[in-house]
């Protein structure tokens, strides 16, 4: 057994308090002691580079020298340069698991929106790889993994309330260079980090429900067999969840994130453990020479400088659809199995404002004074529950006061708020785009009684029309329903997403 001296002095740092740790070392014989030495030099040490945040995960190194990682319930990637960090992208729909290749693009499971994407090195998003399966979108996708062949592997969980799932199980799913995606495991409970052996001949899954890391053989790409448990963590030691994200050094070796960094052999035989200050989230190489590995783990971001470098970035990842659907910034709109002739649509005069909207949209009776028109929207397949478009009148209150109305009317635990705003034909525009849980009144209006609608969406509208003031509009239902409906929503006041630009509130 090697034994491990506990480190006790600290660097100070201008933007990084250094932590200083006792590494508990486990070897199963000489071999794994040589390579552990080899791995962890005298003196490395885990250090803190930035705190504050509420959820990181997926870290990913640039081969233009920063760092991009996701703070998921903020709905943001983050950069860190070496010295600070910054939002880098920001609303991203709940993104989790990011990778870069050697050109310098960013790949993105958005597992918010069902969603893998692809970005440039500004964060622009380029298109979607993929939405859905079979006609259904995903349930979550969470990690993923680029092979040599320029595919990619990715894991498709779900981690959320209960409720029926869009797919029928919980997978790991592959898209080749050229964009198709085929579902290849679908027999574990909750398939979470994904990762590929530098040799290209082994995939590693983890199996965070039950502690354990699978390991498969790849005899073609996206071709597998041989399934083998080959670890199950320590619960007294490594915790009750985990694995969750991992990555490789040159020499195949496996980081694992459980209570802290467990490292296994290739063939899964346990070198040793790093402990980290928070329960880590996912790891990953970079650096100046590909030596350090930087850790996410719940509000900080860490990093230690080990004596073996990562897995070298892919070279290329999968190329989009030609239908892939393009974005300025954030969320992309349109996606590639709904890009269809658009829907026949009617002019609707409501007063100084005129809409266009598609013939499935059922006018109905205004049902109070104080709105102009009101619309019932068509249900998307499997969503509960009414979808309506309300339009109201000019009256009262500052834009940022109507926002701030309208993101109340959400619960504030768990809800995503993307504001924009851009031009039309009939005048500027502000937009709410708010996902939760939405409070539905209940009753008449001056009861002001509510119940709770859990994942409802509400796309809200203020239009400035010249000469007869601001117009609103809001469109609230099921979250399935509204996001099928986005693109038609915009269209029929004249807006374009592309165009539109973030707005912010005034502090």
């Amino acid at each position: 057994m090697l034994l491990m001296q506990l480190l006790r002095s600290a660097v100070r740092r201008p933007l990084a308090a250094t932590l200083l740790l006792a590494f508990t070392v486990v070897s199963a014989g000489i071999c794994q002691a040589e390579e552990w030495e080899q791995i962890l030099p005298d003196g490395a040490k885990v250090e803190k580079l930035a705190d504050g945040f509420t959820f990181t995960e997926g870290p990913a190194w640039h081969p233009n020298g920063f760092l991009v990682f996701t703070d998921i319930p903020n709905d943001r990637i983050v950069k860190y340069d070496g010295e600070n960090t910054s939002d880098f992208v920001k609303p991203v729909g709940r993104c989790n698991g990011l990778m870069c290749d050697q050109q310098g693009y960013i790949y993105a499971c958005q597992m918010g929106e069902g969603h893998v994407l692809k970005m440039d090195e500004n964060g622009e998003v380029l298109g979607q790889l993929v939405n859905t399966f079979e006609g259904k979108r995903m349930n979550g996708p969470n990690d993923l993994a680029i092979d040599s062949k320029g595919g990619m592997y990715f894991t498709d969980p779900y981690y959320g309330p209960d409720k029926p799932l869009p797919q029928p199980m919980m997978a790991v799913y592959y898209i080749t260079h050229n964009g198709k995606v085929t579902r290849i495991i679908d027999d574990l409970e909750r398939p979470n980090g994904v990762t590929i052996s530098p040799n290209g001949k082994f995939l590693y899954v983890a199996e965070p429900n039950k502690g354990e890391v699978y390991r498969y053989e790849i005899t073609a790409p996206g071709k597998i067999t041989s399934k083998k448990l080959i670890f199950t963590g320590d619960k007294s030691i490594d915790g009750q969840g985990g694995p969750d994200g991992m990555t490789h050094d040159v020499h195949g070796n496996l980081y694992t994130t459980y209570n802290g960094i467990v490292v296994l052999s290739p063939e899964g035989e346990l070198i040793g453990r790093i402990p980290v200050p928070e329960k880590p989230s996912n790891c990953t190489f970079g650096g100046k020479d590909n030596k350090t590995l930087f850790i996410t783990a719940r509000t900080g971001l860490y990093k230690i400088e080990l004596g073996l470098a990562g897995l070298p970035l892919p070279k290329k990842g999968p190329e989009l659809p030609k239908t892939a659907a393009k974005s300025s910034k954030g969320l992309v709109v349109m996606t590639v199995a709904d890009t269809k002739p658009a829907a026949k649509t009617r002019d609707v005069n409501l007063g100084g404002l005129t809409l266009s909207v598609p013939e499935s949209w059922q006018q109905q009776e205004p049902s109070n004074r104080l709105r102009l028109g009101q619309f019932t929207i068509p249900a998307a397949d499997g969503a509960e529950g009414e979808t309506e478009l309300v339009v109201f009148p000019p009256f009262g209150g500052s834009i940022d006061d109507n926002i701030g109305r309208w993101v109340r009317q959400f619960d504030a635990e768990g809800a995503e708020v993307k504001l924009t705003r851009g031009k039309t034909e009939q005048g500027e525009y502000h937009m709410a785009d708010i996902s939760g849980t939405y409070k539905k009144p209940d009753g008449p209006p001056f009861l002001q009684k509510t119940i709770d609608a859990p994942d409802h969406r509400m796309l809200a509208v203020i239009i400035a029309i010249e000469g007869q003031g601001n117009y609103f509009l809001k469109l609230v239902g099921p979250k399935e329903t509204v996001s099928k409906a986005v693109d038609e929503f915009r269209a029929s006041f004249g807006a374009k997403a592309d165009a539109e630009e973030e707005y912010k509130l005034a502090q």
